[in-house]
């Protein structure tokens, strides 16, 4: 059971805890499905989570019975996500590298250093979350925080490995080095926003699919 509200991302993860028999596949699916409308800038990435972390946890209280499982398999969900978001960056990075007319130098370090900072976007979303939330959820955010922390998360790890990649690739012809002493833009552009949403979406309908 897929449970998208378009409208409001928080009242679709609330209910999402409360009636999904997946919660995990179900919290993957709203992330990715919200990013897909074009909300892919690192402001944007936060103000999801902070909708589905916030409105999870309304969920969570209501049923305190299953509330630490309910919030794990949350944190999993958005993790899931996120690595997805990573492909989607990588893919849209490549395109961009290619095309020099529409995409400069600063564009793509402002990218590279957005790819870089999601995992901490991540976890600085968490600790926001479980820190204004309630008694009864505070204690197992915190904890999941404290182990993804510890332990890396998968966002983490995937990162880790696109950026490998991409630095690789970029480093034939001087293309790194170039995009390296670039000024870093304010922004991403919005063509780049556009392309990392649509290449997520791509992502999203084939694993969907392979389900």
């Amino acid at each position: 059971m897929t449970l998208v509200n378009k409208e409001n991302t928080q009242e679709s993860a609330r209910i999402t805890v409360l009636q999904s028999d997946d919660i995990e596949q179900d919290i993957r699916h709203l992330v990715v499905q919200t990013l897909n409308e074009g909300k892919f800038s690192p402001e944007a990435i936060k103000q999801t989570l902070q909708d589905v972390l916030t409105g999870a946890t309304e969920g969570a209280s209501q049923q305190l019975e299953k509330n630490t499982e309910a919030l794990e398999q949350v944190v999993s969900g958005i993790d899931a996500a996120l690595s997805q978001v990573a492909g989607a960056s990588k893919l849209a990075i490549e395109e961009a590298s290619s095309n020099l007319q529409d995409f400069s130098d600063h564009d793509l370090k402002r990218a590279l250093t957005d790819l870089q900072d999601l995992e901490s976007l991540f976890l600085d979303t968490l600790s926001d979350v479980a820190n204004k939330g309630q008694e009864t959820t505070k204690a197992t955010l915190t904890r999941l925080l404290e182990h993804l922390q510890n332990s890396g998360s998968s966002v983490g790890d995937s990162v880790t490995k696109v950026l490998s990649a991409l630095h690789h690739d970029l480093s034939k012809g001087g293309r790194l080095e170039k995009i390296q002493a670039a000024e870093m833009a304010k922004t991403a552009s919005v063509s780049f926003i556009r392309m990392a949403s649509g290449m997520l979406a791509g992502i999203a309908d084939s694993l969907e699919n392979k389900k």
